[in-house]
Formats: C-alpha cells, sequence, structure tokens
C-alpha cells in the first residue's frame, strides 16, 4: 500500500551541511504523530557532505537527488513528488517549532474551505545573533517562501513555483490568495535564518525580483523590503 501521509515537508538542499541537521531535527522533533507527516528532502546537486547526513537518518526522511538545477525546480521536484494532501516548505538553514504542523494542520481540519494557512516567524541574524518577530498580521507579504502550508491541489492548480522569477514565492501567493482563502496564526512558528549567503542578501537580485513582480502585477506597495 502507498504510504500516505496528511503533509508533506519540503526541505530543498543544496551544499547545506552547515544547517541541514539543525532543518530536520525540528522536523522530527514535531508534536504531531509522525505518521501524519513525511519529511521529503530534494538534494539539488550537492558536492559536500550533505547527501551523506541525509541518508544517515535512514528512512526517517524520503531523498530525491537532482542534477543541479536550481532551488525552485527542485522546490518544484518536491511538489510533484509530495505523498501529502498538505505541502510546507523549509528551507535548509531555518528551523520549526515544534507545534506548527498540528496548528496548521488542525485549522485546515475545522475549515475545510481553505487554500493555504500562514503563520508569524523569527528572524534570526546569524551575524549578530539578534532575534526579532515578525508578524504577518497585517501584512502577509512580510513572509518568506516558508512558514506557510498549502493544499497540495492549490499548488497544482496555479502552476506552482515559476522558474524564470527571482522570487517565485511572492508571484505563487498572488495567485493563490486571488483565489483562496487563507488563515493567519498570530504567533511565530519557525526561525528564519538570515545570514551573509542568503539570495535575500544580493541587493540587485533583490532589485530586480522586485522589478519582476512589479511588471507582471503592478506595484506591491507593501513586499517585504529585505
Amino acid at each position: 500500500m502507498k504510504d500516505k501521509r496528511k503533509v508533506t515537508i519540503i526541505i530543498r538542499t543544496c551544499n547545506s551541511e552547515k544547517f541541514v541537521r539543525g532543518a530536520i531535527e525540528s522536523t522530527l522533533k514535531q508534536n504531531a504523530p509522525s505518521a501524519l507527516y513525511e519529511i521529503l528532502a530534494v538534494d539539488d546537486g550537492s558536492t559536500d557532505n550533505t547527501k551523506e547526513i541525509l541518508k544517515s537518518y535512514g528512512n526517517k526522511i524520503r531523498l530525491i537527488e537532482q542534477e543541479s538545477k536550481g532551488y525552485v525546480k527542485a522546490i518544484n521536484c518536491g511538489i510533484i513528488n509530495a505523498r501529502g494532501e498538505y505541502i510546507i516548505l523549509l528551507d535548509a538553514d531555518d528551523t520549526f517549532e515544534p507545534t506548527i504542523i498540528s496548528e496548521m494542520l488542525s485549522i485546515f481540519e475545522n475549515e475545510e474551505d481553505l487554500g493555504f494557512v500562514y503563520c508569524d516567524y523569527y528572524e534570526k541574524n546569524m551575524e549578530t545573533g539578534e532575534v526579532k518577530v515578525v508578524s504577518l498580521k497585517d501584512n502577509i507579504f512580510n513572509s518568506v517562501a516558508g512558514g506557510i502550508m498549502f493544499r497540495k491541489e492549490v499548488l497544482e492548480e496555479v502552476g506552482m513555483y515559476s522558474e524564470s522569477l527571482v522570487f517565485p514565492e511572492y508571484d505563487l501567493l498572488i495567485k493563490v490568495i486571488k483565489k483562496y482563502k487563507g488563515r493567519h496564526v498570530s504567533r511565530p512558528l519557525f526561525t528564519y535564518c538570515r545570514h551573509k549567503d542568503s539570495l535575500t542578501a544580493d541587493k540587485e537580485r533583490v532589485r530586480i525580483g522586485k522589478e519582476q513582480l512589479f511588471a507582471k502585477y503592478g506595484v506591491i506597495e507593501d513586499i517585504r523590503g529585505y
């Protein structure tokens, strides 16, 4: 019988040996029963020790290996291969709080017409150690790619993540919120780690990414400033 879980946690990795254990451990420490969710790691051509670390977890995680194709193709690969009814992303350098799966799944099960559930998060500066809480209560565009649980069928319907954009997560979010209701959890349920190697640390890349979105949708005043 095919293994069917309620939730698939997708972790995209690429040369992530410094951080990935923390991400995986945070998923294994969920207070939700392990039978409710699967951990799907998609490795995008790592050349360091990442794959060995992933394989050391045995059947606790499911691993897909692909040649280096980029993080967006890796995420879309994860969505296509996910066995869960719901999908949530976790970057390899971020961590979940122990209740994120149980809290979000409970909301979905009580409100059947929802397309997605999202939450506040901790933002940790890896250079200084400073931690702050980022609220999405009044602005969903303060979000990052992680910490949003979607129905898989919703992601499939809107075409998943665009591989031509710098910020496909905002493009996808705009497409989803035009069609589906979401529910906000007003407390931080994951930690976003910001460091000098983050894609968003490249100011020119951020500028180009915003221009792409504005060309497609018009100016988005509330988009995260980075």
